[in-house]
């Protein structure tokens, strides 16, 4: 016999795995692979409580027999989209091919035929009733459902099998998504063997209620996890869309993957290219002239329908964990206007000698554009990282202090919700502006990232390094940002480090001034701090030694 409470569980389960469902659905756009599955995972895993629900509720033999067979066609997809699950999970960057997730789909469609027509065969329930579709209570299962049940164990045991694989490949970082799902996984598995058993007597299939648990934790994966945003797509978002074309030659020298870039290039040298590349023989379609060792570059011309071009290309050897040679990366990259540049140089050079300071200018005018950073003006973290390494040398052999600051804008995010992100660039444009118009002449200002900003301070002790960013704080305090009408009021927190008391490479210094950054924000922002020093480390972390601004 049935009890309510049973089919109130179910009903319940139902509305759980339809809202998750909805959720997901709504959230594809980080990994629609990823959310497609689990939302069809759910839906299918909707289908089968509703099912059971009506076989375990009704009084109605007809309608028992119906919905008891009906609940194969839920289970069979829940299990077939865990497999896609699985397969999303282990490789980040898989399609769903065509004929997979056809395949997938057929033992379901089968299943569900097989369902349909059990009166006429009793393959898959035999026993009283089956033949007539007067109710389930005198049924046994029959070879097809045993089929079916080995099946869908199997291929959930292939799909934990990726997910255990993917764990083992993904980084640290991410590790723990997959235990989650791992873990997640148990509760079904456990109850469906419990069930066949005959663990439970009378009750109904308990599974669906497995899986009500498994999507609760697959939800916490997703939403406390950030499985969708965490998930490895740095590829499809940087590698795919870069500009430069970039492929990998196995050392047999085939194709094992290209970006689009690549794709149109290869297709540029050689119109007579397969429609897929992977597999096919690398130098046959791009020439020997591309085939340099790893660390080294080459440059080669191809000739289009809309011009000559001129592709610089940079090899890397790519070695897998155990020190074995994987393949080759070529990046090649369009320098064709660069070139040209060069050559118009050049020539003019040699044609007109009196010109050569202002080719010089114009070369170091652009070295210099590409110092700077675009928004701010200040000098970008690429030229600071240069430039420190000659300060910390000269500070070195003459034996002169060096203080550097590192300074964060409070709140920073607040003024881009509340003004929008034109008035934020404002902001830094004006803080970037007045360190630059304070900071002492010989001194380096950079934009280190964001709304940071790192001044380094040649001859400058602590204590005049602190007195200067301490200064430099108070007059962002004072000053306002006019923007459209609107006046902006931002305060700075800053963080001072010496050389060599608090470190005597760059790494050392920043990571100085970036511990007493944070101690400044940790103080209630709108303050500067000092690092005392290596040697008063662990006394600076237990007392929160500091500098009164």
């Amino acid at each position: 016999m049935v009890h309510d409470p049973v089919v109130l569980a179910y009903v319940a389960t139902a509305v759980v795995f339809a809202l998750i469902a909805v959720v997901t659905w709504r959230r594809r756009a980080h990994n629609p692979i990823i959310a497609a599955a689990l939302t069809a995972a759910m839906a299918g895993a909707g289908w089968w409580s509703v099912a059971l629900a009506v076989a375990g509720g009704s009084t109605n033999g007809a309608a028992v027999a119906i919905a008891t067979l009906a609940a194969f066609l839920g289970a069979d997809l829940l299990v077939a989209a865990f497999a896609c699950l699985g397969l999303a999970i282990a490789r980040p960057q898989w399609v769903p091919q065509h004929w997979l997730v056809a395949a997938l789909l057929v033992e379901p469609v089968l299943m569900t035929l097989a369902a349909a027509t059990n009166p006429w065969h009793q393959l898959v329930y035999g026993g009283a009733g089956a033949g007539q579709l007067t109710g389930s209570a005198g049924w046994t299962r029959g070879p097809v459902f045993w089929l079916d049940n080995w099946y869908c164990y199997l291929l959930m045991g292939v799909a934990l099998a990726l997910i255990g694989w993917g764990w083992w490949k993904a980084s640290p970082a991410l590790r723990a998504q997959r235990v989650v799902l791992l873990v997640a996984a148990v509760f079904p598995i456990a109850a469906n063997a419990l069930f066949l058993a005959g663990g439970f007597g009378n009750v109904l299939d308990p599974t669906p209620l497995g899986f009500a648990v498994t999507g609760t934790i697959m939800a916490y994966a997703i939403f406390q996890k950030d499985l969708f945003r965490l998930s490895p797509v740095a590829r499809a978002l940087i590698i795919d869309q870069i500009g430069d074309a970039i492929m990998v030659i196995s050392p047999d020298g085939r194709f094992l993957d290209l970006n689009p870039a690549a794709v149109e290039l290869v297709r540029a040298m050689n119109p007579d290219a397969p429609a897929k590349f992977v597999g096919a023989p690398a130098l046959g379609l791009v020439g020997e002239g591309i085939a340099i060792t790893g660390g080294h570059q080459t440059e080669f011309v191809v000739e289009r329908p809309g011009g000559r071009a001129e592709f610089q290309v940079q090899a890397s050897t790519l070695i897998g964990r155990r020190h074995r040679a994987l393949g080759t990366v070529y990046v090649a990259r369009d320098v064709s206007e660069a070139n040209a540049l060069s050559r118009r140089l050049a020539a003019a050079h040699t044609q007109l000698v009196a010109q050569v300071e202002t080719i010089d200018l114009l070369r170091a005018d652009l070295v210099e554009q590409t110092s700077r950073d675009d928004l701010t003006g200040l000098h970008n973290r690429r030229h600071l990282v240069e430039c420190f390494k000659s300060m910390i040398a000269t500070a070195e052999h003459a034996g002169e202090p060096l203080a550097v600051a590192l300074f964060d804008i409070d709140s920073f995010k607040s003024v881009n919700d509340v003004f929008g992100h034109l008035a934020g660039d404002a902001v830094l444009v004006a803080h970037a502006a007045l360190m630059g118009e304070q900071a002492p002449k010989g001194a380096l200002v950079a934009r280190w990232g964001g709304e940071e900003f790192f001044i380094a301070l040649p001859r400058t002790d602590a204590a005049a390094g602190l007195a200067f960013a301490n200064d430099l704080r108070h007059r962002c305090e004072q000053a306002g940002i006019l923007n459209q009408g609107r006046l902006i009021h931002c305060t700075v927190s800053g963080g001072v480090a010496a050389y060599p008391a608090s470190g005597i490479t760059m790494d050392e210094l920043f990571h100085a001034a970036d511990v007493a950054l944070y101690e400044a924000k940790d103080a209630g922002r709108n303050l500067v701090r000092l690092h005392p020093g290596r040697g008063l480390a662990r006394v600076v972390d237990a007392k929160s030694l500091s500098a009164n601004p």
